[in-house]
């Protein structure tokens, strides 16, 4: 039997820009590829070809020894190719039943939409996946997890093939992501073909049999998963060695205590002690829900507490709002980098120049001088574009979240804190904020780091506080510092 899918050749180009030169790629039956590179390296357009999202300007697709022409994404799925975006491709106010067979309802005699049988459908559909959401209820109810597993009912509802996955664990927890690897091992038991787009190269390990490596455009290699490293893929994508940044010994000046939180209580928050010294970078750690996030938008003035304070320096502030927090030297780099940390229809210098102005309370804008503090902020952090004038829409994620920190950096926090720091960011980008961070700690200034990777957490931050249902359960540090140790915390086990 011939591989289940081969792409022989593949090139496209965007406005003259070649983005795809004569790339090889397959993929067998029942084999889980993972697909790899930096942030513009070519993954999404060329599994878009193979979607038929794009169109490809030279090479030859087969599926199954078939010859794939030029077709629709519509016709695609009907041959069995499903592709499932990062960004979830879920109609909201509809129901779990009727996103899953969306353009593909069962009628009955009259023509009509059989709703009996699509909500029964729906519900064995789930079940196979050993999922127990109810098909009748709106899809804006549920979980980032359950919405993933209804697109993953609604790509198999008819007879898929090949499913394309795209930074499926992004948004998921450990438990989430486990219960999702374990749906794509029996998947791809079934014959079914799994491409899987990830950064996060421990993931590529576990889960996959091959991994292919793309490059500006070039393929760089497929490898057998056994036969790589993590380091190895990481040179792979990045064309040179990388060095995996790891946590400094310095721990900060602990006779200068520059953050107290003294008793915090509201929302789910219960009791929160801690402090963070001049040059410090403290992680935080949890489970989706912990109450991490909501703990940061306190301290900033972003959301209310019921009691407790917040000491700067030893003494009681009051920072109710935004402006408030910018004002006492703090900065906020926010998870949704595309929804509150930057206006995407903006330019870098506008967006890197609002914090900024707000500290300094210039109402005029000055076109001049904004450009000029943006191309500093350009060199400083290596951001790759044309000029001041690119729109922030169309950099990459690892640019893009340069252009936040640059935002927050203008203004001179004394205290940073950072949410998400690398979600969807490549690993060269991903290297390159954590030199930025470090160097802001040997600078002085206090650090705050709130991620979901346990590995960036433990690589970067001395200390890492863990937080359960809105309780920090430990604080680690020195060689207590491990996985095992968070995910124990996390979960509240010990």
């Amino acid at each position: 039997m011939g591989k289940l899918v081969e792409m022989k050749g593949m090139s496209k180009s965007f406005f003259g820009v070649k983005v795809l030169h004569e790339v090889d790629f397959d993929v067998d039956h029942g084999e889980i590829i993972a697909l790899c590179g930096e942030n513009g390296a070519g993954k999404s357009t060329l599994v878009k070809i193979l979607a038929a999202v794009y169109s490809r300007e030279a090479g030859t697709i087969e599926l199954d020894g078939e010859v794939l022409r030029h077709t629709t994404p519509a016709d695609i799925m009907k041959k069995g190719i499903s592709m499932i975006h990062q960004e979830l491709n879920l109609v909201e106010d509809m129901t779990v039943a009727q996103n899953i067979f969306l353009s593909n309802e069962p009628t009955n005699k009259l023509g009509l939409v059989d709703y009996a049988t699509m909500n029964k459908n729906a519900k064995e559909l789930l079940e196979s996946l050993s999922e127990d959401i109810d098909p009748t209820v709106k899809v804006r109810t549920l979980k980032i997890a359950q919405k993933q597993m209804v697109e993953i009912a609604k790509a198999i509802s008819f007879d898929v093939r090949v499913i394309i996955m795209d930074e499926p664990t992004a948004v998921l927890t450990t438990k989430e992501t486990e219960i999702l690897f374990k749906l794509i091992k029996t998947l791809a038991s079934r014959g079914i073909g799994i491409i899987y787009i990830t950064h996060r190269l421990g993931e590529v390990k576990r889960i996959a049999d091959r991994v292919t490596v793309l490059r500006d455009g070039y393929l760089v290699g497929t490898k057998d998963v056994t036969d790589v490293t993590e380091k190895e893929i990481a040179s792979m994508m990045v064309g040179r060695d990388v060095d995996h940044t790891v946590a400094s010994d310095f721990e900060g000046d602990s006779s200068d205590i520059v953050l107290e939180v003294k008793n915090i209580n509201g929302d789910i928050l219960k009791d929160i002690n801690f402090s963070v010294a001049k040059g410090e970078i403290v992680g935080f750690s949890g489970l989706i829900g912990a109450g991490r996030s909501e703990l940061m938008e306190m301290i900033f003035g972003l959301r209310k507490f019921d009691s407790g304070e917040v000491l700067l320096h030893g003494k009681p502030v009051t920072i109710k709002s935004a402006k408030t927090a910018i004002s006492a030297n703090l900065g906020f780099a926010t998870e949704d980098r595309k929804g509150t940390g930057l206006v995407p229809d903006r330019s870098i210098a506008e967006n890197a120049d609002y914090v900024y102005r707000v500290k300094n309370k210039i109402s005029f804008l000055m076109p001049k001088d904004i450009n000029k503090r943006g191309r500093e902020k350009i060199e400083e952090l290596r951001i790759v574009c044309r000029g001041t004038d690119h729109l922030v829409k169309n950099l990459s994620g690892g640019n893009q979240q340069k252009v936040v920190l640059a935002k927050w950096l203008a203004s001179a926090p004394e205290i940073l804190i950072v949410d998400e720091p690398t979600r969807g960011i490549d690993v060269g980008a991903r290297q390159e904020i954590y030199n930025i961070i470090n160097g802001l700690a040997k600078e002085g200034k206090t650090i705050i780091i709130v991620s979901s990777d346990m590995t960036e957490v433990l690589s970067i931050c001395q200390r890492v506080i863990v937080m359960h249902e809105g309780k920090i359960t430990g604080v680690l540090t020195g060689s207590d510092r491990t996985e095992d140790n968070i995910i124990h915390h996390a979960a509240n086990v010990m």
